[in-house]
């Protein structure tokens, strides 16, 4: 009667062992994710953070890609003044990278762009508004009450890694941070490392980098923390993103070998 018992209670523990195993990785797996997930994980409720940089104001420099409208009462002007003809195929125009660089006007090695009717504008240096004041006043000189729109057609960040979607943006506005690129690739997967997202940006000198810790309030103050044009955000993956993905194929495993173990010992 003792020995089968023995059997009896070692053939509970040999099923119960394959279990055991991956729910504990299934633990383990799960509580290193969870950690690792939260934003800013140390800013408190109604707290002012110092020390950030100001927002910059974009300088236009040579090879730029700018739009430029200008448009007036007279709708004959107005068409020989802006590519798309009429603004209800204006999103259409710029559409793409192929659009844009057709549409578009780009900056010349001197920093200056070719307008139809105005000429040459030297735009090189100057602010968004700056390079608007500058063409209105040439506008003047030949058109009635000219009202001008410039936007920068060729900042663009690229976000790669552990995000939902993963690609190439396009800004609009003088400038975007680390944590507006990544709400455009719609956020992060469930693998990422927020203790260590990667900013690269292209410099004369070379490329330089940057590391985040995005769990951490400290990153708002950082160098990166407003993106550049042609910057590159990575969202690496952290340590436990193999077992979680092999996690499925584990349960599927385990659970065929737990069920083929009970089939034996029924046999038996």
């Amino acid at each position: 009667m003792i020995y089968f018992y023995n059997m009896k209670k070692n053939n509970y523990l040999l099923l119960l062992s394959p279990l055991c195993l991956y729910f504990l990785l299934l633990c383990c797996s799960a509580c290193t994710t969870a950690k690792k997930l939260t934003l800013m994980d140390d800013l408190q409720p109604d707290e002012t953070i110092k020390g950030q940089h100001p927002a910059p104001v974009y300088h236009i420099k040579p090879k730029d890609n700018l739009y430029v409208s200008i448009s007036t009462p007279d709708l004959d002007l107005s068409k020989m003044t802006d590519p798309t003809g009429n603004g209800a195929t204006l999103a259409m125009a710029y559409e793409g990278p192929a659009s844009r660089a057709v549409n578009g006007n780009i900056v010349d090695v001197d920093g200056n762009i070719n307008l139809p009717m105005l000429g040459k504008v030297s735009v090189a240096g100057l602010t968004i508004t700056q390079t608007e004041d500058t063409i209105r006043a040439i506008a003047k000189q030949y058109l009635k009450e000219a009202t001008i729109k410039v936007r920068l057609l060729s900042f663009k960040i690229t976000v790669l890694g552990e995000a939902k979607l993963p690609g190439i943006y396009y800004n609009y506005n003088d400038y975007i941070t680390v944590l507006d690129a990544i709400s455009l690739a719609e956020g992060t997967t469930d693998y990422v490392k927020l203790t260590n997202v990667l900013v690269l940006r292209p410099t004369r000198g070379g490329t330089k980098t940057y590391s985040l810790n995005l769990n951490s309030k400290a990153f708002l103050k950082s160098d990166a923390y407003y993106l550049q044009p042609d910057d590159v955000v990575i969202l690496q993956p952290g340590k436990n993103k193999g077992l979680q993905q092999k996690l499925p194929a584990v349960g599927i495993v385990v659970g065929s070998i737990s069920a083929l173990l009970l089939l034996l010992n029924y046999l038996r």
